[in-house]
């Protein structure tokens, strides 16, 4: 062989060799192995799912904020998808009712195969220690080609971060995150039914020629009123000023309301415009601390609700309706009663000739309010 040639290809193989030591592939950090699946279900392909649980007694749960307790006794529940109309339904023997699907929505992606956090051995020892003789939870899915599979949830680890869990058959023990478990046993404690309508009426109801008196106290402002007896004049009273009031001509009406305050329906409410279940604690719709408090009394009782602020129109683009003037459109006032964690709206009108009644009495005229 040539010299020159030689030379060269044990130049080239030095090179290659110079740069395999270099760069050392085979010592680079390798990519962190992901988490594997306790399963893999395909979502779309599951059509009927069965959770049993047995919740001790004494102990509690939190589904959709609502803390419910149990009883120690088993409880079980089916779901079965009509695959014709591809809707979940909650199954009772022979009884079949739809499931709420803003409370379902996600459930079969979520029971398709939780990641596990970690592999605790290939055999259990002593299956009871983990809350898995008997098991606290059985999950059974099945898939449209008939086949099952069965899963075993125990109790929670220490740090309560996560639950034991383990494949039917199988003597693999590892652990699943606790929000995972506890959105399961939900399906059993707390199905997603369809919620009942909200019944519209009112707050309360009295007759209002049986009220006594009442009071409306606005950021702090109270004004009180009463009818002087046998002739039904009504006075006004701020701090030690007492005046007859000089009624407006929607004064009558207005009492009829304050006896009877109705709740009206709305626009995304199955029944009824409540704006939310659980949130009149929010200061957002100021009604904690209240804008503006109610106070009505009778021979026998007094009644109170709560006006907070003004619910405001918006476009698609979430940009305020304005009116022909340019000012903002309220539509309804929010409400709210004690010890009632919902909010609720009440007329425009309505409220704004109520919250009058504090910042501006009508014991003169003219009288400009709405």
């Amino acid at each position: 062989m040539n010299v020159r040639l030689t030379i060269l290809l044990v130049f080239v193989l030095a090179l290659f060799g110079a740069l395999a030591l270099w760069f050392k592939p085979w010592e680079q950090d390798t990519a962190p192995e992901e988490e594997p699946w306790a399963w893999r279900i395909d979502d779309d392909a599951i059509v009927q799912v069965e959770v049993t649980h047995r919740g001790r007694a004494g102990e509690s749960i939190e589904c959709s904020d609502e803390q419910i307790a149990f009883t120690g006794e088993e409880r079980s529940i089916e779901y079965a998808k009509d695959l014709g109309r591809g809707k979940w339904f909650i199954v009772q023997g022979e009884d079949r009712e739809e499931v709420h699907h803003p409370k379902w929505a996600g459930t079969p992606l979520l029971l398709s195969g939780p990641k596990v956090n970690r592999v605790i051995g290939t055999t259990i020892e002593n299956p009871a220690q983990y809350g898995l003789e008997p098991a606290e939870s059985v999950i059974t899915i099945t898939e449209e080609t008939g086949l099952s599979y069965e899963f075993w949830l125990g109790n929670k680890t220490p740090d309560e971060g996560y639950n034991y869990m383990t494949v039917a058959g199988s003597t693999q023990l590892f652990t699943v995150p606790e929000v995972w478990a506890r959105v399961v046993n939900c399906l059993v404690v707390s199905p997603p039914f369809v919620p009942p309508p909200i019944e519209l009426g009112y707050f309360y109801e009295e007759d209002f020629r049986d009220i006594t008196g009442f009071e409306v106290t606005h950021n702090g402002v109270t004004v009180s009123y009463s009818p002087e007896p046998g002739v039904r004049t009504w006075y006004a009273t701020v701090g030690d000023d007492r005046s007859a009031v000089t009624p407006p001509e929607w004064w009558a009406s207005q009492l009829q309301w304050l006896a009877q305050p109705g709740k009206p329906g709305g626009p995304d409410t199955p029944g009824g415009w409540h704006v939310d279940e659980t949130g009149a604690g929010d200061p957002k719709w100021g009604l904690n601390p209240a804008d503006t408090t109610v106070r009505i009394s009778t021979q026998e009782k007094t009644h109170e609700f709560y006006i907070g602020g003004g619910h405001i129109e918006v476009d698609q683009d979430d940009q305020p309706i304005l009116d022909d003037e340019g000012n903002e459109q309220i539509l309804v006032h929010y409400a709210g009663l004690p010890d009632d964690p919902m909010v609720y709206v009440v007329n425009r009108v309505r409220a704004a000739r109520t919250i009058c009644l504090a910042t501006n009495p009508p014991t003169e005229t003219p009288y400009d309010c709405p």
